[in-house]
């Protein structure tokens, strides 16, 4: 079932319009929404359907968003965002010299 729950998310571009309206950065917002995919598939079958029935699915994904964007000790920070962090910082610095 999360399967096709997914499938649907990503066809209609539901997780995509989220991020945008979120002001997550474009440099971050495919690598982001792959790794919302990835969460909910590992998700409780029962639990997505359940928030899929009730139309909470949305305010699911807002908060995984939150959560691994928005914070310093995600598992998305530590594989995406820290490294961004130190390559933009080493770039700013080359430019500044």
């Amino acid at each position: 079932m999360n399967n096709k729950i997914v499938e649907w998310l990503y066809k209609d571009k539901i997780v995509r319009d989220i991020l945008t309206n979120m002001g997550i950065d474009e440099n971050d917002i495919d690598d982001i929404e792959q790794e919302i995919y990835l969460i909910l598939l590992e998700y409780s079958e029962d639990k997505i359907k359940e928030m899929y029935e009730k139309k909470q699915l949305k305010y699911f994904i807002v908060g995984i968003v939150w959560r691994q964007y928005f914070s310093s000790t995600s598992p998305f920070f530590y594989k995406y965002k820290k490294y961004y962090t130190i390559i933009d910082e080493n770039i700013n610095t080359e430019n500044d010299e």
